[in-house]
C-alpha cells in the first residue's frame, strides 16, 4: 500500500544516517545487506506543515492536523504512520488513538477506538446504514 504522504527510507547508524532514495539502482541489494546485518529501516516523512502559532491566530484551533508532522510508531512490530501528536494506546481487545486539541479556548480530547477483532469493517457498517436508508 502506497502511503498518502511522501516519505523516504533512512537507516540509522551510531555516527550517521544513510538515506536511500526511491529508484536507486542498487536499492534491493543495499536493503538486503542492511536487513542481514540487523540495521533497522526507518521512514522519514516529508510533509510541509504550517507553524502552530500562525495557524492558531488564523483559525483559533490549536492541535490541528495542518500543524502536525507524521512519525512512524510501532504496532506489533510494524511501522504505522501517525500524526506526531497522536498517542497510540493498546488494550487487550482494542487500539485507541488519542489527540488533544484546543479550539477557541476549549480543550478537547479526541479518541478513536478500533477493536482488534471487528465483526465488520467501518465500510461494511456504513454500507449497511445506507442500505437501510434506501429501504425506507
Amino acid at each position: 500500500m502506497k502511503p498518502q504522504q511522501e516519505c523516504f527510507t533512512a537507516y540509522v547508524f551510531s555516527d550517521y544516517i544513510y538515506l536511500l532514495p526511491e529508484g536507486h539502482p542498487s536499492r534491493p541489494k543495499i536493503e538486503e545487506w542492511f536487513k542481514r546485518n540487523g540495521i533497522r529501516k526507518h521512514r522519514i516523512w516529508r510533509r510541509k506543515t504550517k507553524e502552530e502559532c500562525r495557524h492558531y491566530t488564523e483559525t483559533g484551533v490549536w492541535g490541528s492536523y495542518e500543524t502536525a508532522g507524521i512519525k512512524d510508531k510501532n504496532l506489533e512490530g510494524k511501522p504505522i504512520p501517525l500524526f506526531e501528536d497522536t498517542e497510540l494506546k493498546e488494550y487487550a481487545d482494542s487500539f485507541c488513538l488519542e489527540r488533544h486539541m484546543d479550539i477557541a479556548g476549549k480543550k478537547f480530547r479526541v479518541s478513536s477506538v478500533f477493536p482488534k477483532a471487528a465483526a465488520k469493517t467501518p465500510t461494511d457498517k456504513l454500507i449497511t446504514l445506507i442500505d437501510k436508508e434506501l429501504e425506507i
